[in-house]
């Protein structure tokens, strides 16, 4: 919380029970999460592309993660051992904090430590993912502390010519050898540092923009190119609570997975949803980085699964914090540790990548035919109607060639349309044929369905060629256009999608290979 020292990166990943063992994924054609960061380790690769790729699967989509503690104030697995006891299971990820901002000492560098590194590299070499984050020391002060107080002259950091800047190359210096350490041992690291940037809580919170970006961007380009660190998945993370969370974001080619800090009684409130969405539209993979409730003691974990599973379906990993904020120490910790949804430790395989589409056989689209869409060239003027973003030209899958158009849903809000508005002629066409999808998250509930269909005239007459149940394999659909009036003044085509019943929360819906015969 904002008045408590706490910090924690999420780390959601994935490790091999031995961390040499990684399988390339897949045909040339699939899509891969890459790091911004060119020359990282195969296996941190892998880590990022199994996280990004999570939120396609049916069940075990959302890792797992857990605060071990301060490194070098507390840190340890019991608590890690007491949700384990609660629940049955070791969670995917462990976190450990390098810093103890708080505190004070003479030799400023002592305050960033890293002897967790020996537990982050057993439960690695366990089959678990790590992360690291820092509640670093402020280094305006020669004997660091001031973990609260706003630094006055931020951009002092980029300049190692000032006191302050000379002391946060330090304690750069500091924290890599701790992540040097891990890429000596091949473990991959998430990576947090200036978590909740957006807050006024921390040292480095709500400083200029542009010069928080700078910062960042430093220290990115020192640990991955002076220092050559190439086992960091550097993650972005915001506080919900407060505005401005993605002014900050330091850009696409210094961050691989975005996230946010949600404590609160009410995983759902608005908030925690508009900010979700905002991070989300960043495009990268997004986590949950901290979660934890306001009333520590008392908080039903439970109240997660279905937040996840109704608002937050593209979360790739949470962490959850320890002490009061702990699952072991509230309620319901075994009700989401245990859910079909959460990958734990002992669940996470690095070699298994699942695409859009759930990993099962899409229905080959109709052949023959003249093309109408397929989506190849962009969104081909191609709207929505009654969706939450989009649409737009994709490659998380396809019918036919490598590209699709895709729109957000809201399940809840009833039928959602992709279509074209032109006037166009079909005269002599007899049948009109599509290929729709729904993604494979969201709660669809139980018989979904699909029309494709023509306005006409200047009646803009509705005919359409019946439901279609549609799933995540994607469903051929198809227009007799023997009795529809007016083909020569066809006013729009499109897809209708209906939500089953019991429909809720976020998801997507899919067309392509529009095809006239």
């Amino acid at each position: 919380m904002r008045s408590r020292v706490r910090l924690a990166l999420s780390a959601a990943a994935t490790a091999l029970a031995a961390a040499s063992v990684l399988t390339v994924v897949g045909p040339a054609d699939a899509h891969t999460v890459s790091p911004a960061n060119a020359n990282a380790s195969a296996s941190t690769k892998s880590v990022l592309n199994w996280l990004g790729h999570l939120p396609n699967r049916s069940s075990n989509r959302i890792a797992s993660g857990f605060f071990g503690g301060y490194s070098n104030s507390g840190f340890s697995l019991s608590q890690t051992e007491e949700l384990r006891s609660a629940t049955g299971q070791y969670p995917a990820i462990l976190s450990c904090d390098y810093g103890s901002g708080w505190a004070t000492n003479s030799d400023i560098t002592a305050l960033v430590d890293h002897s967790c590194n020996s537990s982050l590299k057993s439960w690695w070499s366990s089959g678990g993912l790590v992360t690291v984050s820092v509640h670093s020391p402020s280094p305006a002060n020669a004997n660091g502390g001031g973990l609260n107080t706003p630094m006055a002259n931020f951009a002092d950091l980029l300049n190692p010519s000032t006191d302050a800047g000379a002391r946060w190359r330090r304690l750069e210096d500091k924290m890599a050898a701790g992540l040097q350490d891990l890429e000596n041992a091949g473990v991959p690291v998430l990576f947090r540092p200036f978590h909740e940037v957006n807050g006024d809580w921390f040292w480095w919170g709500n400083r200029d923009p542009n010069t928080f970006k700078q910062v960042w961007q430093q220290m990115y380009t020192y640990f991955t190119q002076t220092k050559g660190l190439d086992n960091l998945i550097w993650v972005y993370s915001a506080d919900f609570s407060r505005g401005n969370r993605t002014t900050y974001y330091p850009g696409a080619s210094y961050t691989d997975i975005v996230g946010m800090d949600a404590y609160d009684d009410n995983p759902q409130v608005s908030g925690i949803q508009s900010a979700y969405s905002e991070l989300v539209g960043l495009g990268k993979p997004f986590a949950f980085a901290e979660i934890g409730p306001d009333t520590a003691g008392s908080f039903d974990y439970g109240k997660w699964v279905t937040a996840f599973q109704q608002s937050y379906p593209k979360t790739s990993y949470f962490l959850a914090w320890n002490d009061s904020w702990s699952p072991a120490r509230n309620s319901g910790a075994s009700t989401l540790f245990n859910n079909s949804w959460i990958a734990n430790r002992g669940e996470v395989d690095l070699g298994t990548v699942t695409e859009p589409g759930g990993g099962g056989t899409t229905t080959p689209p109709p052949s023959g035919g003249t093309l109408l869409a397929g989506f190849e060239s962009g969104t081909e003027g191609w709207t929505g109607t009654n969706v939450t973003g989009g649409p737009w030209q994709v490659n998380e899958w396809a019918a036919q060639g490598s590209y699709s158009l895709k729109s957000d849903v809201n399940l809840g809000a009833g039928a959602a349309y992709l279509k074209k508005t032109a006037t166009t002629s079909l005269s002599g066409k007899t049948t009109l044929r599509a290929t729709a999808r729904v993604a494979p998250w969201g709660s669809f509930g139980t018989g979904s369905q699909a029309k494709l269909y023509v306005k006409t005239g200047t009646g803009w007459q509705w005919f359409d060629g019946g439901s279609v149940a549609v799933t995540s394999s994607g469903a051929n659909l198809s227009l007799n256009l023997g009795g529809v009036a007016n083909l020569g003044d066809v006013r729009e085509i499109g897809v209708q999608f209906v939500p089953g019943s019991g429909a809720s929360g976020a998801s997507a819906v899919y067309v392509d290979n529009l095809t006239i015969s």
